[in-house]
């Protein structure tokens, strides 16, 4: 009896133990499952992101004597060598009896330039029976690959998360080509663009005077061009003196640095029918020149300090000073003034005026930041009535001035006449001294003093003067 109830427990593990291993094997499958379903929603997930990342905007025509220059633009985040598309022009309600078909042009770069998503179909009238006078709808489709570093930027803007940018990163070797198409809500007319507007420039300013070594710029109004891509501007004299040439409507902007005086002719020509238009202006250089040309070459220890860079008809929003030098840690100021605090080191400061932040030849000055010097006392003083001298006593430093004035010998009394004469960094005391009466009807008398300032420095002063009796 107890061998049949081992025999059954026995069993029972057994099953136990076959069903842990079909269990175990179905979880595991059901994980493979999982994982495999999470990597195709990811896939469509990255495949439908990396895709909207990639737009057709619209598409303009430019109509020519003989060809149609149909422009189709892009966005996005794609590898411009791996464009390849066409354009589909669908006749819009033909008559029967017209023949018209369904017409398919291939697209190209406008340029070699990797920033410019413009692709254009060049298209000849002759391909259309304009008498028919059908409008035709516009379709294109495209096909490029991602630019993996511009979807990386791309998916950092929409997603913080780091590893969300990386998975989907991940996932795009699987995504491929990209193929997007569109229908345009404007439609092509054929015969269109047959009689032109009239084709005007003209510029904002005839007259252009500069600061030598400053930039310029001139703006040129078009008239008579609807896509700026139907326009060329080339400077046909002066063009030494042009720096750039930024073609668009209904503004074209004209630029260069002044270097030397001159005119400039500048060639508009309309691409669709060849016609051309030239404008002219002059460029007058002369040298910059101080509004207030800065006088101080010194400043002291301990002393604000203020410069003034303003130029003559240059707008203070347009300056800025640059401050250097070995007294002052250095930094760009605003403005024609530059205020600094109290100075703390000896050293040198240097002020070079910016406009539009480039530096102007010639506009610098300089500051040589020193230690006030002790207190001066004049030589000769001045004699009043008999045995009155009147001294000159300069202290150095805006915040200084006389601390004491400390007799020593040979003065009966001292007295300071008015309130000291400000000039710049100086102060300028007048100081009367009383000779005292020497002893035993000497005919001399020796005076000694001294004076000191707020820094502490002192001057001593001794000399003999005659006594009036």
């Amino acid at each position: 009896m107890a061998k049949k109830k081992f025999q059954a427990r026995v069993e029972v593990y057994f099953i136990i133990y076959i069903a842990t291993i079909v269990s175990f094997f179905a979880i595991e499958g059901e994980v493979k499952h999982f994982k495999d379903s999470q990597k195709k929603i990811l896939l469509e997930v990255s495949k439908d992101k990396i895709q909207n990342l990639v737009t057709i905007r619209n598409a303009t025509d430019i109509h020519g004597k003989d060809t149609i220059n149909l422009k189709v633009q892009l966005d996005g985040a794609f590898e411009k060598n791996s464009f390849s598309g066409t354009v589909h022009l669908k006749p819009i309600d033909p008559p029967e009896e017209s023949g018209l078909k369904e017409l398919t042009y291939t697209l190209s770069p406008k340029d070699h330039d990797p920033e410019n998503k413009t692709f254009m179909a060049y298209i000849p009238k002759s391909d259309f029976n304009l008498k028919a006078e059908v409008l035709y709808r516009m379709s294109a489709d495209i096909q490029v690959m991602p630019d993996e570093k511009l979807v990386e930027i791309e998916l950092s803007k929409a997603y913080s998360d780091k590893a969300i940018v990386h998975k989907i990163m991940d996932a795009m070797t699987s995504v491929g080509e990209i193929s997007l198409d569109k229908e345009f809500q404007n439609t092509l007319d054929p015969a269109g663009g047959a009689i032109q507007a009239p084709f005007t420039i003209t510029v904002d300013r005839p007259k252009v005077s500069i600061v030598e070594g400053l930039p310029w710029e001139v703006r040129a109004i078009i008239g008579g061009i609807v896509d700026a891509d139907d326009l060329e501007l080339t400077a046909i004299k002066g063009a030494g003196l042009v720096g750039k040439l930024d073609a668009g409507i209904p503004v074209s902007v004209v630029t260069g640095r002044g270097r030397k005086d001159g005119r400039i002719t500048i060639r508009g020509t309309r691409l669709s029918d060849d016609e051309f238009v030239d404008v002219e202006f002059l460029l007058q250089v002369r040298p910059p020149l101080w509004l207030k040309e800065p006088s101080v070459s010194e400043a002291y220890v301990g002393d604000p300090l203020i410069f003034e860079g303003a130029l003559r008809d240059i707008p203070s929003s347009e300056t800025s000073i640059r401050v250097g030098g070995t007294a002052v840690r250095g930094g760009i100021m605003p403005g024609t003034i530059a205020q600094l605090p109290s100075l703390t080191e000896e050293g040198n400061i240097t002020f070079q005026v910016l406009v539009d932040g480039r530096d102007v030849k010639g506009m610098t000055h300089r500051v040589t930041v020193v230690k006030p010097p002790k207190p001066k006392v004049s030589v000769n003083p001045v004699g009043r009535d008999g045995n009155y001298l009147t001294f000159e006593i300069t202290t150095y430093g805006k915040n200084n001035s006389v601390n004491r004035f400390r007799k020593k010998g040979g003065i009966g009394s001292t007295r300071q006449l008015g309130e000291a004469q400000i000039i710049g960094s100086r102060k300028i005391y007048r100081w009367e001294v009383e000779l005292e009466e020497p002893f035993d009807n000497a005919e001399s008398q020796e005076i000694k003093f001294s004076v000191s300032d707020q820094n502490k420095s002192k001057t001593s002063y001794r000399k003999i003067f005659i006594y009036k009796y």
